[in-house]
């Protein structure tokens, strides 16, 4: 009877750790896929980055992001790829060095959605 107990138990901590596990994969699958479309649309703003309205276009191009980001239900808050992008669009909003805001964007973006 206490062999019994104990494989019961051993299953229930492995089906436990199956489904950590898959959580966990699914988490960071998401993750990838938010820098991956990240990625997809700094190269948008890095072919406009000599624009004369480059403050416009990214906005846009972020407004754009955030609603494929919602659509597809992926998480908008407390994240790093958004910070990025809240970032550049602060720093390009002051005027001062815009393009080379556009450029770290897409600079992190290539190195996080490896």
């Amino acid at each position: 009877m206490k062999n019994y107990l104990k494989t019961i138990q051993y299953i229930n901590i492995n089906m436990n750790k199956g489904t950590r596990r898959k959580a966990s994969i699914l988490m960071k699958n998401k993750h990838d896929e938010c820098w991956r479309i990240s990625l997809r649309y700094s190269k948008s703003l890095i072919k406009n980055i000599n624009s004369p309205d480059l403050y416009t276009i990214c906005l846009g191009t972020y407004s754009q992001y955030q609603k494929e980001l919602s659509s597809k239900g992926l998480p908008l808050e407390n994240k790093k790829y958004i910070q990025v992008w809240e970032t550049m669009v602060n720093t390009v909003k002051k005027g001062e060095k815009s393009q080379m805001a556009v450029r770290l964007l897409h600079q992190t973006n290539c190195q996080r959605s490896l």
